[in-house]
């Protein structure tokens, strides 16, 4: 099966998306219809693949460039909106939290302080900058690939679909990639020069860090949700206290903002890898 996946996920950058073209008038595209959700991956490459064909897109811009891009923005659409869910969970925890402190400071509860609940307010104007920050991000990218793609947004997009995965690239040397290649012949160990270009080996190096970087994350992950929830639940029970929930969502919010970080560059690095490849 892996030969399959690696001669499609090359192929993204170097056949036409004869079928995916026609799915195109069902968006609205045909029309010029203002697009009210997300297109799918598959769907945009195919419209960018449409408007080199057609001359349309920016001049002086290649099809692997321009596929690059769209990969870019789309994934980071998908990974601002994981990250922005996330800030809406802590920014209601940390709601919760300042209510139910300042009413027990007001009440005279001795063990709720005025540090405390500065505290729990600096962290939730963090979420705020977050939101900001990640609404701005999805815009900008929708910005791009309404360029990119030729078409326009409705006044509101539906981005909802999948959750945001890494994509399916498990090789770990240029050796185990060129070998899953159709009618690529496996090449001998000792052969002299390396395998691969340079520009290929560096790339895949940036697949390997980030993909390092990403598996790290996904560990943290877990252990810091579980942390979460414990922290929440002695909070609401009263028998924890204001800094130690603190604590506990700024990790949180730390670690899986950063998760999906990771996710964004592991892809980000294999869609450089593929162009690099198809362009050799």
């Amino acid at each position: 099966m892996m030969p399959t996946v690696c001669h499609s996920i090359r192929g993204l950058l170097l056949f036409p998306y004869i079928s995916l073209i026609f799915t195109l008038g069902a968006l609205g595209v045909a029309a010029a219809e203002p697009l009210n959700r997300l297109p799918t991956l598959d769907e945009s490459l195919a419209m960018a693949q449409s408007r080199i064909s057609k001359g349309t897109s920016a001049p002086g811009t290649s099809l692997p460039e321009l596929l690059l891009e769209v990969k870019r923005n789309y994934d980071l659409i998908l990974a601002r909106r994981e990250q922005l869910e996330i800030s809406r969970e802590v920014q209601g925890h940390f709601k919760k939290a300042l209510t139910q402190a300042e009413k027990k400071f007001e009440e005279g509860d001795e063990a709720v302080s005025q540090s405390a609940i500065t505290r729990l307010k600096l962290g939730l104007n963090g979420t705020l900058n977050d939101l900001v920050r990640f609404q701005s991000d999805i815009a900008l990218a929708q910005l791009r690939l309404e360029q990119y793609l030729g078409v326009q947004w409705a006044k509101r997009v539906d981005l909802s679909g999948p959750p945001f995965r890494p994509v399916d690239f498990p090789f770990k040397t240029i050796r185990e990639y060129l070998n899953t290649r159709p009618f690529a012949k496996p090449r001998k160990e000792g052969t002299a020069g390396p395998v691969g270009g340079y520009d290929l080996r560096a790339t895949l190096i940036e697949v390997n860090k980030a993909r390092e970087k990403m598996i790290l994350g996904r560990k943290s992950r877990k252990m810091t949700r579980a942390l979460l929830v414990a922290e929440v639940a002695n909070y609401d029970f009263g028998i924890g206290d204001e800094g130690d929930l603190f604590e506990a969502l700024i990790i949180y919010t730390r670690v899986l903002v950063g998760y999906y970080e990771t996710v964004y560059e592991f892809n980000l690095a294999v869609h450089r890898f593929m162009k690099t490849d198809s362009e050799r």
